[in-house]
């Protein structure tokens, strides 16, 4: 067709050219012009011809691309289908039965419980049996489901029932009144106290409940105890409660219409830490002689309890560390020195505060420390749980006795300080003296001195001393004095006493100066003097004055024995002596036995 094509146009052109030079030379032309419409017939008709040809070939291209088409569109659905298969391969891979996470009764209770598998289906496969095992269950759980049913129905009529008793009993409240009023004459007449009674629980009833639950535990502790060692009152006036609670419940109404959009703004420590307008005083000791009195208020903000000390004794100056200690110790690790209430460092935060900010606060204001056995007293929950799983009413009577032991205990260390600061003491009579002759010593000056004059001693005792561990110490100085020996005592008194004894380090001055670091004897005293225990003594009496006798003793012994071996004898020996030296010299004879009706020293 392209050659056929390019011999008419050839034709055609020579057609044109032809007539072209006829009619510059002036000749007729009508011929060439027949013979060229001729030839643009024969072109139109070839341009048809390739017209048709490339329709044919647009319409077979057409047909190859559909074929073309429809494999991919098979190829790519059995793709999608294998792709599929493997999806529906790994779901069944993962598949589990959903009876795997229930607690299915075991073999015994189902075999007590649940019908057996019948013997005719005993050639069931595994899977067979166990749903049959399924059906049986779940028809035991829903019969036990009517069976909850039918007793919440129950006590929900019991519920009723009470409501409607207790609108009854409530309903004989004015009468009741009016019967107490028409009585009262009689009730003065026999002096009976239930009009005091009944005022006091219209007081307390407005208690927080932390506060009422051991304000009503410790009431009953005291009814139930013959001594009066401790009392319970509630202090504060019902009305500041009811204001207290009014103010409480308009500024939550007032931050309910705000709405939660609002940002809550930070509370100052003032806000936060306001204490709740009743608390708890207890008072331990019995009336007329020296008393402890703890103060417990509760803290809404903080949702916490705290406890401060007070001593309602004449005797009780210069004491005072003992007394902001009295409360630490009772158990380990309870010093009272952070907030023991779950999450309280995070709302703290919020609020722009931390805990040491809040126990400054506390303790500048006197409102004392959130013990953890307090917060067990009061049922709070806190970090600690282990208190809170004991019984209540047993927890509150191990608290009361561990204050009361510790109570008596800094009532009889005063007395001794304060005896043996004033010299009003006579260690002839006192009965820690055992040794019934005498002491040939005195004590000339009994004084207080600061920690770090304690330290500036040198001693192996405190080189083996541990840590604190929150422990604060005082200290103080004594002087001993015979002839011209001399003898200093540093004691150091430790606040968790008497779970720890006083330490005593010596320093004899005479011929020299004498310690536990160039002398054995001198630390063979110091042993003597700090090995005694309480568990050593009878009961009441008094550790500091028996290690007071026993630091003289040594302290004679020591003049005695050591004098016997100078060229000029100084000290004569009064003392009653099994054998001086039966020994080494430094084991000096500090036992004080009794053989027979005879008292004597030995080693």
């Amino acid at each position: 067709m392209e050659t056929t094509l390019n011999t008419q146009f050839e034709q055609l052109q020579k057609i044109i050219e032809s007539i072209h030079v006829a009619k510059s030379k002036g000749q007729a032309t009508e011929e060439g012009r027949k013979a060229a419409t001729l030839m643009f017939v024969a072109l139109k008709h070839a341009n048809r011809e390739v017209k048709q040809k490339i329709k044919d070939g647009r319409d077979k291209l057409h047909m190859e691309k559909s074929k073309v088409d429809l494999s991919r569109l098979q190829l790519q659905n059995l793709l999608y289908e294998v792709s599929h298969l493997k999806k529906e391969i790994v779901r069944c891979q993962k598949f589990k039965s959903r009876d795997s996470q229930l607690e299915l009764l075991s073999e015994t209770e189902y075999a007590s419980q649940l019908p057996s598998m019948p013997s005719a289906k005993a050639d069931l496969s595994s899977h067979k049996k166990h749903v049959h095992r399924l059906e049986c269950e779940l028809r035991l759980r829903k019969d036990l489901d009517k069976q909850y049913s039918s007793l919440l129905s129950s006590k929900q009529e019991l519920l009723q029932e009470n409501l409607s008793q207790t609108q009854r009993y409530t309903s004989f409240s004015p009468a009741l009144r009016t019967l107490l009023g028409a009585t009262k004459p009689l009730h003065d007449a026999l002096q009976l106290s239930l009009d005091l009674e009944w005022k006091l629980s219209a007081v307390f009833k407005y208690l927080p409940k932390p506060l009422y639950v051991s304000f009503i535990n410790l009431q009953s502790l005291q009814r139930t105890r013959d001594d009066l060692s401790f009392t319970a009152e509630v202090v504060g006036y019902e009305s500041e409660a009811q204001m207290q609670e009014l103010l409480n419940e308009k500024r939550q109404a007032a931050l309910r219409r705000e709405g939660p959009t609002k940002t809550e703004e930070p509370m100052d420590l003032d806000t936060l830490l306001t204490p709740h307008a009743l608390h708890i005083k207890l008072t331990i000791g019995n009336s007329g002689s020296n008393q402890l009195i703890l103060l417990i208020r509760y803290f809404e903000g903080i949702k916490c309890a705290t406890v401060w000390a007070q001593v309602n004794s004449s005797n009780s100056q210069g004491e005072t560390n003992f007394i902001h200690n009295l409360l630490r110790h009772l158990y380990a690790n309870d010093m009272g020195n952070e907030i023991p209430i779950p999450g309280i460092q995070y709302e703290l935060g919020s609020s722009g505060l931390t805990t040491e900010e809040c126990l400054r606060y506390l303790e500048d204001k006197e409102f004392g420390k959130p013990f953890c056995w307090l917060q067990a007293m009061c049922l709070i929950p806190t970090a600690n749980s282990s208190m809170l799983e004991r019984n209540l009413n047993k927890n509150t009577r191990e608290i009361i006795a561990r204050i009361e032991r510790r109570w008596n205990s800094w009532l009889r260390l005063s007395q001794q300080i304060r005896g043996l600061t004033y010299k009003d003491i006579d260690l002839y009579t006192l009965r820690e003296n055992i040794y019934p002759v005498g002491l040939s010593c005195s004590l000339v000056q009994w004084t207080a001195i600061t920690h770090e004059e304690f330290h500036a001693q040198n001693s192996d005792v405190l080189k083996i001393s541990s840590d604190d561990r929150g422990i604060t110490y005082n200290s103080y100085r004594a002087v001993f004095v015979r002839s011209s020996a001399k003898m200093e005592c540093f004691i150091r008194i430790p606040s968790n006493y008497p779970l720890e004894m006083p330490l005593w380090i010596l320093t004899v001055h005479w011929n020299g100066c004498h310690t536990s670091q160039n002398n054995s004897a001198i630390k063979m005293m110091e042993y003597w003097t700090n090995s005694l225990q309480p568990k050593q003594l009878g009961p009441n009496e008094r550790l500091l004055y028996a290690q007071l006798f026993r630091t003289i003793y040594s302290f004679d012994i020591f003049l005695e024995t050591e004098g016997s071996m100078q060229s000029s004898i100084e000290y004569n020996k009064e003392k009653p002596y099994i054998s001086a030296f039966s020994k080494r010299s430094r084991a000096r004879p500090y036992k004080y036995i009794k053989k027979g009706s005879v008292y004597a020293f030995k080693q």
